[in-house]
């Protein structure tokens, strides 16, 4: 968005520190909320006076998590007065106390629990007050109009397995459900807590590779001098990771692979003689999976194949672990030798290093030749993945959550592409139940008679349309207890107990519970009017329209000609493209310009001014730039800040599109830049109240859900009467000083029929006004038209330069030059010391004036003969004009 590199911080562990002592100097900070919400880093941060919070991914805010208690109460709640903003894809998710806890943090003067809150009038008030809701599909149809998000598909494929491959698989599960049914009756610590993430753990590692199975069993195999006490912290960290939800992680300080190592030989003791011969054997089939070749991995060397076939396509591999992802690069790089400057992988190690991670993280963004990222989700913040439009789920996803989670990071704002997922699945009885039970039933997977790239040579593909994948189910299953409907959090380690536990038919049952909770909450959600509803395209145009624009195209219509029309000023090259704009800065790469954000970055990188005085070609009238501030009357804080065009001659308030078109015109059609006089830029009282009144009445009606929310919820005796968001009566208008006006003339090419005595007046009025100029600006003029064949002779005491001024003045808005020939072979002759000064609108009493160095190069002219020979020269505008002194 333009903001220098300079003015962004990280809050990182080896910075905080640095930031606090400079007393958190002005700028722009990035911080994770995992690391501000241990005890000792919230209060470095708690008090630094942030004039605005984005908390993003606000739905793990959970009322039970630390997050919520530490950086929800201490850094929003506790401090009413600062400005909050949350952001979620997800912000409601079957709990309405979890929903409305983080309303209350928002809002901090609701009187009431959430169960007085849980109500359809409370949610309809929140509509457009603090709630505002877009989705993808809304942006693109309704808000933009185009396609902000291109088209997204999942595939999954679904590869052969060899029967190795497949009793491997079989065994395993049939060794893990023994364990399960084993330990079901017993009590205590083994039972309740051991086993079952025992179980869960060694399904997902074993199922991700045959290398991180062989590792995995392994260490439950390893015999160690001091055996590892399994205590109830390791058993509470792995419950961390594995029983909660992918979108709820906590992370703490170690490394989740590090918890499971710990917990897999603290473990060890536990198993009995049989479950270790169990667990060699499956350990030496895994071994053998591995020399004999894994069909997993050869179906992504062929997907990787197709894609790298394909130039500029890059594409991100998911895998759940560090062993498993070390496996995947020595083989591709065993396989392709010739990959090996195009693969980069980012797990836990990488990031542990920030000068690891940021070369990493460049190089996958910038680098053309990086094209291949083997990731584990620590790659979840940090890295701008859209830069990649394929993802590859090397695993199965246990959860779908999960699955948006990592979809989402390439699915998003900037995606030039279309994106395309992949899933890979075995056909194991493991994967297939996972298939046809959770995938086909809850992402309407079809069968795919398009042409995707192909998995292996015999693969059977499914696929779900971008419509599907914006309706992936919430994490909850339906339950009935007591009579009552209760919402229960799905996590993928009770959908692994649910088929380990009972097979396809304890699969089945789980996702018809989940599949019952979507529809109940649906119906909840549109019973309550939960979730704002979507606006239809009037509604927005009429929001919209408040702010100037007729739409959201509009202004990145009018932004975008802004750039094009001060191409020539900021030294740009607009490149000629019928599809799409491509600007380039000097010798840059042409960049593709089609978001704000990229308008803005380069529009910043000009100098600012607070003189935009004009005089451009055009239907004659005269607009004054003033900006108006709205500020809160409470504190004096500015709320809005905008620059108005006031019509002079109309009384017109010109505002959004309509000023910067007529900005863009006057830039593109400029004759020069006069000194504006004070009296050029004032502003008749009318004017003035017309423009006031309609910020009024703008600002009005903008506020109007707040007057609402406020008054009816301290009317229910929901909320403190005496804390109120801000109303209308709270604002304060100022028009600031102009900044600067845009005069419009029509230039006359030929000369008008002037009496002789009236041009000599004209003349001389403006001699003395350039006499003036030329002294203001600390040069010395002398009056020489009567030795020469120029007007005055101006010096610069400083430096010596001198300057030869002709000057013309008309009494009315002519914008004309004419020289006699022996005038004008002098400018020719003289070329940069030359200058050509125009004083119009001497009739008015408040004179105007153009200046041109060397005019026959900066001017337009043209040869008139009569009785004897004249030049005439007029401005050229900007688009005719070539890169000299445009003084």
């Amino acid at each position: 968005m333009g903001i220098p590199r300079l003015n962004i911080k990280h809050l990182e562990r080896d910075t905080i520190d640095f930031l606090k002592r400079q007393d958190f100097p002005e700028g722009y900070y990035l911080a994770s909320m995992d690391l501000l919400k241990r005890e000792e880093r919230i209060v470095e941060v708690v008090d630094a006076p942030w004039d605005f919070i984005i908390v993003d991914e606000a739905h793990k805010f959970g009322y039970r998590t630390e997050r919520f208690w530490k950086l929800g109460k201490m850094l929003v709640e506790a401090r009413p007065d600062r400005d909050v903003m949350f952001l979620s894809a997800t912000p409601h998710r079957g709990d309405p106390r979890d929903y409305i806890s983080r309303l209350q943090l928002l809002d901090t003067y609701l009187l009431q629990g959430w169960r007085a809150l849980d109500r359809r009038r409370f949610y309809e008030l929140t509509h457009s007050s603090v709630l505002f809701r877009r989705t993808k599909e809304d942006v693109n149809k309704v808000y933009e109009c185009r396609e902000v998000f291109k088209p997204a598909r999942f595939y999954a494929g679904v590869i052969q397995s060899r029967n190795d491959e497949a009793e491997f698989v079989e065994m395993l599960v049939s060794f893990l459900r023994s364990k399960l049914i084993e330990f079901a009756f017993e009590r205590g610590l083994l039972s309740a807590r051991v086993i079952p993430l025992l179980t869960i753990l060694v399904f997902k590692r074993a199922s991700s590779s045959p290398y991180a199975a062989m590792t995995t069993l392994e260490r439950m195999l390893a015999k160690r001098a001091v055996s590892l006490e399994l205590t109830k912290d390791i058993v509470d960290e792995v419950t961390s990771f594995i029983e909660v939800g992918y979108d709820d992680y906590e992370y703490t300080k170690r490394d989740p692979e590090e918890s499971f190592n710990l917990f897999l030989e603290a473990t060890s003791p536990l198993l009995t003689g049989r479950d270790k011969e169990e667990i060699r054997k499956l350990r030496d089939m895994a071994r053998s999976i591995m020399e004999r070749g894994d069909s997993k991995l050869n179906a992504l060397i062929y997907l990787l194949e197709n894609i790298m076939a394909e130039e500029g396509s890059k594409v991100i591999v998911f895998t759940e672990y560090k062993d498993t992802l070390n496996y995947i690069v020595k083989g591709l790089k065993l396989r392709h030798p010739e990959w090996s400057r195009n693969l980069l992988k980012l797990s836990s190690y990488e990031t542990r290093d920030e000068k690891i991670f940021q070369k990493i993280r460049r190089a996958f963004e910038e680098d053309p030749k990086a094209r291949i990222l083997i990731a584990t989700d620590v790659v979840a913040e940090g890295v701008n993945l859209q830069v990649a439009h394929i993802i590859v789920n090397y695993e199965i996803p246990w959860s779908l959550i999960k699955l948006e989670q990592r979809l989402g990071r390439v699915w998003r704002l900037g995606q030039k592409k279309e994106v395309e997922a992949y899933t890979l699945f075995m056909n194991s009885v493991a994967d297939q139940t996972a298939l046809n039970s959770m995938y086909c039933k809850l992402l309407n997977l079809k069968r795919a008679e398009l042409s995707p790239r192909p998995v292996t040579g015999q693969e059977i593909l499914f696929y779900a349309e971008t419509e599907d994948l914006t309706k992936l189910p919430p994490s909850a299953s339906l339950t009935v207890e007591k009579g009552k409907k209760k919402f229960v959090k799905v996590t993928e380690a009770k959908t692994i107990l649910a088929y380990l536990e009972e097979g396809g038919a304890g699969l089945e049952k789980l996702i018809a519970s989940i599949i019952a909770a979507r529809r109940e909450m649906e119906r909840e959600l549109k019973s309550k009017a939960i979730l704002h509803k979507p606006k239809n395209r009037l509604d927005v145009e009429d929001t919209v329209d408040l702010l100037g624009f007729r739409n959201p195209g509009e202004l990145l219509e009018s932004i975008k000609n802004l750039l094009i029309a001060s191409s020539g000023i900021l030294d740009l090259r607009v490149l000629p493209d019928e599809t799409e704009l491509r600007i380039a800065k000097g010798l840059e790469m042409p960049i593709t310009v089609d978001t704000l954000d990229e308008v803005y970055g380069f529009l910043s990188k000009g100098k600012a001014t607070n003189n935009l005085s004009l005089v451009a070609q055009g239907p004659s009238r005269r607009i004054v730039l003033t900006p108006i501030i709205i500020r809160d009357k409470r504190n004096g804080g500015i709320l809005f800040r905008e620059l108005l065009g006031l019509d002079i001659e109309k009384g017109e308030v010109l505002r959004g599109g309509r000023l910067l078109e007529l900005i863009s015109r006057a830039i593109l059609g400029c004759l020069g830049i006069p000194e504006s006089s004070r009296e050029e830029r004032e502003i008749p009282l009318t004017v003035l109240s017309r423009a006031l009144e309609n910020a009024r009445r703008f600002a009005q009606r903008l506020l109007e859900p707040n007057a609402l929310y406020v008054d009816t919820l301290t009317r229910l005796n929901l909320r403190n009467p005496d804390r109120t968001l801000i109303r209308a009566e709270n604002l304060e208008f100022h028009f600031e000083e102009p900044i600067g006006s845009i005069r419009f003339l029509k230039t006359l090419r030929t000369p008008t029929a002037v009496p002789e005595e009236i041009k000599k007046k004209a003349e001389m009025t403006a001699v003395e006004l350039v006499m003036e100029i030329e002294k203001r600006e600390g040069r010395l003029p002398v009056k020489v038209s009567a030795e020469e064949h120029y007007d005055i002779k101006s010096t610069a005491p400083s430096t010596g330069e001198v300057r030869l001024l002709e000057v013309k003045g008309h009494m009315g808005s002519e914008m004309y030059g004419e020289l006699t020939d022996y005038e004008a072979r002098l400018a020719e002759e003289e070329g940069e010391r030359y200058w050509l000064y125009i004083v119009y609108n001497i009739k008015s009493g408040d004179p105007e004036w153009l200046r041109f160095q060397d005019p026959f190069r900066t001017m337009n002219w043209k040869v008139i003969k009569r009785v004897a020979r004249r030049i005439i020269l007029w401005p050229k505008s900007l688009e005719e004009r070539p890169k000299v002194n445009r003084d």
